[in-house]
């Protein structure tokens, strides 16, 4: 058996799918499928690749990996906004990028070093919620929304 790792804004938390050694798109597909609530079984869905910009990257797979990490999403894209020292930056991502490339982005947007950045997090604008690095974006905006705001802030220093 292999594992899949699928995460959407369609559920809670990531959700773990096992399909057969020799299952194809299509059988991954299904059993992703399967987990969904028939509410949303009639509304058009797209499966990404995570961190993959293809948009068809999933369906041209020719076999199925372990441990791969797809997204579900009503959406193809999201619209990101992130603000940081008075300044904002803007870019459409696909449904699957994950926190850790928007803050890449975001901080080679604004100029800010790879040491500095370290130092940094994304918090969902007008919130204290930092989500991890590993979540993906379309877990965090739900259809009719197609866009979330951050601001670029601080990490918490640990003294000890």
């Amino acid at each position: 058996m292999k594992q899949i790792f699928l995460q959407s804004e369609l559920f809670n938390d990531i959700e773990v799918v096992e399909v057969d050694e020799c299952a194809s798109p299509h059988a991954v597909r299904e059993a992703c499928l399967a987990r969904v609530t028939e509410m949303f079984l009639a509304e058009e869905l797209f499966f990404f690749i995570e961190d993959d910009d293809d948009e068809e990257a999933f369906i041209k797979l020719e076999s199925i990996r372990d441990n791969l990490r797809l997204h579900l999403h009503r959406l193809k894209t999201i619209t990101v906004r992130v603000r940081y020292a008075g300044r904002e930056a803007h870019h459409t991502f696909r449904p699957s990028t994950t926190i850790a490339r928007v803050k890449r982005w975001a901080a080679h947007e604004f100029g800010v070093t790879p040491s500095d950045a370290a130092e940094l997090m994304l918090q969902i604008a007008g919130t204290n919620v930092r989500p991890d690095l590993d979540l993906h974006l379309g877990s965090l905006v739900k259809k009719p929304e197609h866009s979330v705001c951050f601001d670029l802030v601080p990490a918490p220093r640990v003294n000890g």
